[in-house]
């Protein structure tokens, strides 16, 4: 094992913890974690080849963690709203009526937001957005388009209700977000 690999994964809790936290999906912080945990541990092993394989799955994972988060970025609150929503429309895969269904506006609002130059989703109308396309981000890596759809529209056992029902509260986004994590934690 090289020496710059073993110092590389040994800085890793310092690279990754401070100064400042990861501002990240819990999922995917506990995975990058977990990752780095392994990375480490892979380093004890008595024989090198053991060592080498592990640390390189580890380093593997802890790769895959991270693209992950920087996928996420996306959809967060410094980027434009109609990106957002043409990211989103992109892995539904959907007609427009089950994607206004989902964002909770008519067919002929949403095409207004899609169309170049059209009027732009604001207040509750782009929270909605952004949570509806966190969620799709979540559930991508487990359901294809019609899937995610079909996630939103069925009964949750978490939730007690089909996750679409509760988008009209903001306060509920936290437990719909975490449904579809755990949903995708299931799935690796």
């Amino acid at each position: 094992m090289p020496p710059e690999v073993a110092e590389l994964i040994d800085s890793l809790d310092n690279q990754l913890g401070t100064p400042q936290p990861i501002d990240a999906d819990a999922y995917l912080t506990n995975t990058l974690w977990l990752a780095a945990f392994r990375a480490e541990k892979a380093l004890r092993h008595d024989n090198p080849d053991d060592a080498r394989r592990d640390v390189r799955i580890a380093l593997e994972q802890v790769r895959q963690a991270l693209r992950d988060i920087v996928e996420r970025r996306p959809y967060s609150d410094d980027v434009p709203i109609n990106e957002v929503l043409d990211a989103t429309m992109a892995i539904l895969d959907a007609p427009q009526t089950a994607a206004a269904e989902l964002f909770g506006v008519s067919v002929r609002q949403l095409q207004r937001w899609l169309a170049p130059g059209g009027t732009q989703p604001a207040g509750l109308d782009a929270a909605r957005v952004r949570i509806v396309a966190q969620i799709t981000n979540q559930l991508r890596h487990t359901f294809t388009g019609p899937g995610v759809l079909a996630w939103f529209t069925r009964e949750h056992p978490m939730l007690g209700r089909a996750p679409i029902d509760m988008l009209a509260d903001p306060t509920t986004y936290p437990d719909v977000l975490a449904a579809a994590t755990a949903a995708r934690a299931m799935t690796t």
